[in-house]
């Protein structure tokens, strides 16, 4: 049979934009307990015209969790412009990460200084669901505002092969 996904159904990296590759670094190190792999520079018209620009320099890092890739950009050339997106406005993305016990990661987030953009709660029949009742969520962000989430998930948020 012919695979006609082409290899879409699997995920290498997200790729987030910060300001301060170093600070970046610290803060995706501490909230995940996993160093980076390398730290690298890449630019250069060849880069640049990949992304519709003219020229390029970013300073990179990579962080190998589990299942996902982190790239942690910062663009030297061009200078990054500060972006703000609210989880409910249309282009707006987060980044999930899955977590065990949704009281233990909000423990490590308060131990890293992380304040969450409101309390979890644990999904139930009055939330609307038909199923995943007991899968609790909760979002925060990262220094430059990046959206992001935690979930211990359950039902159909469970992934078959995590």
């Amino acid at each position: 049979m012919e695979n006609t996904t082409k290899g879409f159904t699997r995920a290498n990296h997200v790729g987030i934009t910060v300001k301060n590759l170093e600070k970046s670094i610290a803060f995706y190190e501490a909230l995940t307990g996993t160093k980076v792999s390398n730290i690298d520079v890449i630019g250069g018209e060849r880069m640049a015209k990949t992304q519709g620009l003219n020229d390029t320099q970013i300073k990179f890092a990579n962080l190998h969790l589990d299942n996902l890739n982190l790239d942690i950009l910062e663009y030297v050339i061009p200078e990054s412009e500060q972006a703000s997106y609210s989880n409910n406005q249309i282009s707006a993305m987060h980044l999930c990460f899955e977590v065990d016990n949704i009281d233990d990661a909000m423990q490590r987030l308060k131990e890293i200084g992380v304040e969450p953009d409101g309390e979890p709660i644990i999904f139930e029949e009055a939330d609307g669901l038909k199923s995943g009742y007991g899968t609790a969520v909760a979002y925060f962000r990262d220094p430059d505002g990046t959206n992001l989430e935690i979930i211990a998930p359950q039902g159909p948020f469970k992934r078959k092969n995590p």
